[in-house]
């Protein structure tokens, strides 16, 4: 007679947290992949001459800057934990 007992161990919550953690992270990253695609036209929508207009247009381009180096961030972490799941 077989006696099947789910074992609970430290390591299946370490990948289970591991899981966790790149779910999340994905997931961060395709909140800013799109952000970043919907700055793209407003960035050819507001090239203007107009004062106010230039400052939304740089203020756009910031924001696409930053949500850009955010990404390189996240791509970075994203790394580590795969990187950490091979071990």
């Amino acid at each position: 007679m077989l006696n099947i007992i789910a074992a609970s161990s430290p390591a299946s919550d370490d990948l289970w947290r591991w899981f966790s953690a790149q779910r999340a992270v994905n997931e961060a990253i395709a909140a800013l992949d799109d952000a970043g695609a919907g700055l793209l036209p407003l960035v050819e929508a507001s090239d203007w001459q107009a004062d106010g207009v230039r400052a939304l247009h740089a203020l756009i381009i910031d924001l696409r800057d930053r949500a850009t180096a955010e990404l390189g961030v996240l791509r970075s972490r994203l790394w580590e934990l795969e990187a950490a799941g091979r071990s």
